[in-house]
């Protein structure tokens, strides 16, 4: 069967084509209109003759008007997205692409109307603009809880200085985080602990979390005795640096020392005690809590009296405790262990635990003293400590640490498929301007708005990151080709091009951005990025709101934005 053009431009395109006729004034009249366009818009070919006007609502029939003289007006192409309710009563979104067809004496004659389905497409948009709103509810949310946190917590790198550090830091060690930036803990260790401490972080780059108690002198020069916990930062199962939790349990330590000499004591500061306090006979079964069992588990103290101690731990962690404990007695030395147990409503809830054995002036046992604490929130806020480690506090977006991990992967992976790299630089066109014309506050807007168009623009496996200030940077795994990575530079251009409205004030903003694409052999991490950098100075050279692009570590090309279509 032989297939006319007519027909396959009338039944053989998925996506609607519409033909208009262009007259004077100007009139817009349908010339053509193939099937997918009938089926989407309910129009038939009795629309065919007629202008736009007269199809259309006066509504509809206006926009779309304002849309073809546009095309008219400038001589080229004219891209929008719009919605509109298909025959079946759907909402639907597309986008469409107006281009001028012209005579010989260069007049435009017909308009072609090309308009894409993308419903898919926007609903997951307007979904990732929901999460992305919840993300940074979020974000906001546990960078509170971090800076706020009772426990004072601590970053340190690989080497042991200090990177960072909370507000209760002071509470503890008696100096603000930013004396202790740039230190180490060692500093402040007692000589006696320094072995230990070393132990400890050692372990941790060893990629184990380990909890332990030692002394420091603080500020002040008084000796404070520390529960200390260090846990490994791991990103792609590489340990990166390491966070600490604190917590200053000097007056814990002279209780347990004065519960050795009596329990009439111990007896009555339980009483007030907030943690659970749980003494243990040698069977292992309860013969003393605290009151406190009812505050933080839900359960009257009597209830546990005379049952054994693991007889309402997490099922997963009962083989565990028992051994720590057990081992706890024959080395005659403290325990501390996390582990998960009930309360009232059956729900399992994360605990702390340290445990010391008392001997009697004979070294027979005689009991076991542990101190529970209700650790629930800090290991919900320990999995969050992870991510602000690795994102920019303002955007959400990964930082430069998490970034050139993400690079180095993408590198060795490009090596094996050499299926194209690229990495794009790019920062806020005039962007000092914007924070001296309209303050710091408006520039902040900017910058959180900026990075959030661009992770909108990017496919799903791309990764863009902020490096500070204005500057941002986008991994491209996979793109394939110099024009694969060009086409998503101009999208994100596209996206700039959209009205800026910042708490009333209307700004035009645009960004410059460099292009390297990874060789066939030879590039690095710092190789790409020096190449995408040299790329963005030179766009910026070339007056801005444009991109350059480095195919090769020697030669650069430059790609102008109003490059004509082919």
């Amino acid at each position: 069967m032989e297939f006319t053009f007519d027909r396959i431009l009338m039944d053989g395109i998925s996506d609607m084509v519409f033909v208009v006729r262009v007259e004077r004034d100007p009139v817009f009249i349908y010339d053509f209109l193939n099937r997918a366009a009938m089926d989407g818009t309910g129009l038939n070919r009795d629309a065919v003759g007629k202008s736009i006007r007269e199809v259309y609502k006066e509504e509809t029939g206006t926009f779309l008007f304002e849309q073809y003289n546009k095309v008219v007006t400038s001589g080229e192409a004219v891209i929008y997205e719009d919605s509109y309710v298909s025959p079946n009563g759907e909402r639907n979104y597309s986008k469409t692409k107006l281009t001028p067809l012209f005579d010989e004496q260069n007049q435009c004659k017909q308009i072609v109307a090309v308009v894409k389905d993308i419903s898919k497409e926007k609903n997951a948009r307007l979904e990732t603009e929901k999460t992305w709103g919840k993300l940074q509810e979020s974000n906001k949310r546990y960078q509170s809880l971090f800076h706020h946190n009772s426990d004072a917590i601590i970053l340190f790198d690989l080497n042991g200085q200090i990177e960072d550090g909370n507000i209760a830091c002071e509470s503890v060690t008696g100096y603000t985080p930013q004396e202790l930036v740039g230190t180490t803990l060692n500093s402040l260790v007692v000589k006696e602990d320094a072995n230990l401490l070393k132990r400890l972080f050692k372990q941790a780059i060893s990629g184990t979390t380990k909890n332990s108690r030692l002394e420091i002198h603080n500020k002040s020069g008084q000796r404070i005795e520390l529960s200390l916990k260090v846990t490994p930062l791991i990103i792609d199962e590489q340990v990166t640096g390491i966070y600490g939790i604190l917590r200053d349990i000097t007056d814990v330590g002279r209780l347990i020392k004065k519960l050795e000499e009596s329990e009439e004591r111990f007896r009555i500061i339980a009483e007030h005690a907030q943690d659970l306090i749980t003494l243990l006979d040698d069977k292992g079964k309860i013969i003393y809590v605290s009151p406190s069992y009812k505050n933080i588990l839900g359960f009257n103290h009597h209830e546990y009296i005379g049952k054994f101690f693991l007889h309402n731990v997490y099922p997963d962690d009962r083989m565990n405790m028992d051994q720590v404990v057990i081992q706890s007695i024959k080395k005659g030395e403290s325990f501390t262990v996390q582990f998960k147990q009930y309360n009232h409503k059956e729900e399992p809830i994360w605990c702390e635990a340290h445990g010391t054995p008392i001997f009697d002036n004979q070294g027979k046992f005689k009991h076991m003293v542990v101190l529970t604490r209700n650790i629930s929130l800090q290991k919900e806020y320990e999995r969050q400590l992870k991510h602000f480690a690795l994102h920019d506090s303002l955007t959400g977006l990964p930082n430069r640490r998490l970034f050139k991990d993400r690079l180095a992967n993408a590198l060795k992976e490009f090596m094996e498929k050499q299926n194209g790299l690229a990495v794009i630089m790019m920062d806020v066109d005039h962007f000092k301007n914007i924070n001296d014309e309209m303050g710091h506050d408006i520039g902040d807007e900017v910058i959180e708005e900026f990075g959030k168009r661009v992770q909108e623009t990017i496919r799903d496996c791309d990764i863009v990151a902020r490096l500070g200030g204005d500057e941002f940077v986008i991994l491209l795994p996979g793109v394939g080709s110099s024009q694969n990575a060009t086409m998503i530079a101009e999208h994100i251009q596209q996206a700039m091009q959209q009205p800026w409205n910042l708490n009333g004030n209307s700004l035009k903003v645009t960004t410059s951005m460099g292009i390297a694409m990874a060789p066939a052999q030879g590039a690095t991490p710092f190789s790409m990025l020096k190449n995408a950098d040299i790329a963005l100075y030179e766009a910026k050279n070339a007056g801005r709101n444009s991109y350059q692009l480095r195919e090769t570590i020697e030669e650069t090309i430059l790609l102008s934005i109003n490059r004509i279509e082919k």
